[in-house]
């Protein structure tokens, strides 16, 4: 059994355990509580410009919406000109998706208006902006094309448009078609026969541009005689069949 003395003793060592420890979480916050008050500060900063941040960004996007929408009724109002001139300098302000729909949109009010050389200029913008996703640059370049190609009468569009007609790009079915018509004016028919051949063969042509090079095609007299002769010695063609398109 232990004494009153033992009492005294055990609650004692707990007063200095205690003091002991409360002085070792004094020399500790004295050695690092600035740093900790400054990561504190860093997570509330952090939080509070994270949410500045997004409400910055929303009232842009409103901002820039609004603006937008303005510039569109100056086009319902059969006012291309300002409407081009509002979207261009959307445009070049917008640090959103806003900056490529108003460069297409004040392209197409700069065709409106008659100014072939101002469209020009603006769909050269999109393709050259790096900060748009390569489809619209693509697009860009498709349009520019078009625009060159209607304007201008320009037959050899091949250079303009090899990259777009490469498999596997988005618009390489509106550039193969483009190509065709190119190639007919410049009286290049068994080439327009060939483009015009890849479109209709290939299943994955939209179905309305598919018929219209199907009818191109028919009115030209069909495949060239590369692409026919092409077809019948192609892998699994029988010996009859390479037998037919043997010369006689």
């Amino acid at each position: 059994m232990r004494g009153r003395g033992s009492g005294h003793s055990d609650e004692f060592i707990r007063e200095v355990d205690e003091a002991v420890r409360q002085d070792r979480w004094l020399k500790l916050w004295k050695r690092y509580g600035t740093y900790v008050i400054a990561a504190a500060l860093a997570v509330v900063v952090g939080s509070a410009a994270g949410v500045g941040w997004r409400t910055w960004q929303d009232h842009q996007r409103q901002a820039e919406a609004e603006r937008y929408m303005a510039a569109i009724e100056l086009l319902r109002q059969e006012r291309p000109v300002e409407a081009a001139a509002a979207l261009g300098a959307l445009a070049s302000d917008s640090s959103t998706g806003y900056a490529v729909l108003a460069r297409l949109q004040a392209a197409q009010a700069l065709g409106e208006a008659g100014d072939s050389a101002g469209k020009l200029s603006m769909l050269g913008q999109l393709t050259e902006d790096s900060g748009a996703a390569m489809l619209y640059r693509d697009l860009g370049e498709l349009l520019a094309a078009q625009e060159t190609f209607a304007a201008a009468g320009q037959g050899d569009l091949s250079s303009q448009l090899a990259k777009l007609t490469a498999a596997g790009n988005p618009w390489r079915y509106s550039a193969l078609e483009l190509s065709a018509l190119a190639q007919l004016r410049a009286g290049e028919t068994e080439a327009a026969r060939a483009t015009l051949a890849l479109l209709v063969e290939d299943p994955r042509t939209p179905p309305n541009l598919g018929r219209r090079a199907a009818e191109l095609l028919s009115a030209l007299g069909g495949p060239s005689d590369a692409d026919v002769a092409a077809d019948t010695l192609a892998p699994g063609a029988g010996p009859a069949q390479e037998a037919e398109a043997a010369p006689k």
